[in-house]
């Protein structure tokens, strides 16, 4: 009950990514009701998710002592099932949202509440995603799979997604679980010359075991095979090693693999190593992104672990932040 119960806080954030980012970029009087309008409905959203947030650490607290523990159980699987009813009705109205204002022909023309249709996921599998491997026990990286899967069951045949995920080491995959997951693409013949992965994995200059992917390119969702083909990738990653966030950023902004791509959603909970390492500011590293998306897509992001809940003063939660800022994207932490 747990697992689920935080995958739905995980879908919560995700939903508040796609769905109430998209401003409209008209700034008349037209436009100030439905603008007004998606600011209430983001309120209530943070609201609903202060209440699932607490909700969550209420279920851990719960001793068991029999009856009690049921009934506490009851009483707040109540309460998610309240909440999630709720935001559907949200995401509902949301969808439908349409503003009328004059054109230049003096007609009134309509402008729709639009989602992008074609999205890659950046998914940080470094140590620290792992339990075990972070100060606050927290499995982040189940979260993120939770919130991806329940975001890819809400998609219907019109969307197309790819998920690129970094690092890319042996280890990165459930060889026990996912048998025939090969990491694509394969190690370039220079990474291989190295005697050890490590010294191949810290030359800047070459991208050995940087990032992965699942597809190469957006993948349409014809059918629910196609999801569940997403779900069973999905559960075959594990956390393991540092962050190049860096790597796997430039490669989906300047590959033609992704050129279709409408916007990108990076799920991260540290440091980018280009930061950790001193090898460029933050400033630095933010530039060159905006410069290197030429195409203007929408960057979101979402900071996993209770530094980015509390945003916190850190290297990671302002990296996280001034990305979706300087890329017309959102920024969420949980």
């Amino acid at each position: 009950m747990l697992d689920v119960m935080t995958g739905a806080l995980g879908a919560v954030m995700v939903i508040m990514v796609v769905l109430l980012t998209q401003k409209i970029g008209i700034e008349n009087e037209s436009c100030q009701d439905i603008k007004s309008e998606l600011m209430t409905t983001t309120s209530e959203l943070i609201i609903t998710r202060d209440e699932l947030i607490k909700a969550r650490e209420d279920i851990q607290n719960i001793k068991p002592d029999g009856k009690t523990a049921y009934e506490k159980f009851i009483s707040i699987a109540s309460l998610f099932r309240q909440n999630i009813s709720e935001i559907n009705n949200t995401i509902d109205s949301i969808k439908n949202l349409k503003v009328e204002f004059p054109s230049s022909s003096g007609e009134k023309s309509v402008m729709a509440f639009q989602i992008p249709k074609s999205v890659v996921m950046l998914v940080d599998l470094s140590g620290s995603m792992a339990p075990d491997r972070n100060d606050d026990n927290e499995d982040r990286l189940s979260q993120v799979k939770a919130a991806i899967k329940m975001y890819i069951a809400s998609m219907d045949q019109n969307y197309k997604i790819d998920i690129v995920f970094f690092p890319a080491f042996e280890e990165n995959i459930d060889s026990k679980l996912c048998k025939d997951f090969a990491i694509k693409p394969s190690p370039d013949p220079q990474c291989l010359s190295y005697s050890r992965r490590d010294d191949a994995y810290d030359n800047e200059s070459l991208m050995c075991y940087k990032y992965g992917f699942f597809e190469g390119e957006p993948k349409p969702l014809q059918s629910e095979d196609d999801k569940y083909y997403f779900y069973q990738k999905l559960s075959c990653m594990k956390a393991y090693h540092d962050t190049p966030t860096k790597q796997a950023l430039e490669f989906v902004l300047n590959s033609s693999r992704y050129a279709s791509a409408e916007g990108i959603i990076l799920f991260s909970d540290g440091e980018p190593d280009v930061l950790k390492k001193k090898i460029m500011t933050l400033d630095q590293f933010l530039l060159s992104i905006k410069k290197m998306n030429s195409r203007d897509r929408k960057i979101f992001t979402v900071g996993i672990g209770r530094e980015f809940r509390e945003n916190s003063d850190t290297t990671a939660v302002n990296f996280l932040r001034g990305l979706a800022k300087q890329n017309n994207g959102f920024f969420i932490g949980f």
